[in-house]
């Protein structure tokens, strides 16, 4: 659970809070502006999906921890 909070705090941090730095850096080259303010619900599914996205890791890496441990097991017997 501690891993699906960190990368959903460090989505956030990414898109919003360093987005003003990445609107500073890439206007120049892609231009848009207010006209664009569309895209800011898609930010919010990204935070939300980062987070699905870690939580799916955390339960595989959990899974295969466990077959490791029960293949270990069974091969010392």
């Amino acid at each position: 659970m501690k891993q699906v909070i960190a990368a959903m705090v460090g989505m956030f941090f990414g898109v919003v809070l360093l987005g003003g730095i990445w609107e500073a850096l890439l206007k120049p080259l892609v231009g848009g502006g207010v006209e664009q303010s569309f895209l800011y619900p898609i930010y919010g599914g990204l935070i939300l999906l980062a987070g699905v996205n870690a939580g799916a890791a955390v339960i595989l890496y959990n899974e295969i921890k466990k077959l490791r441990e029960e293949i270990q097991t069974i091969s010392k017997k």
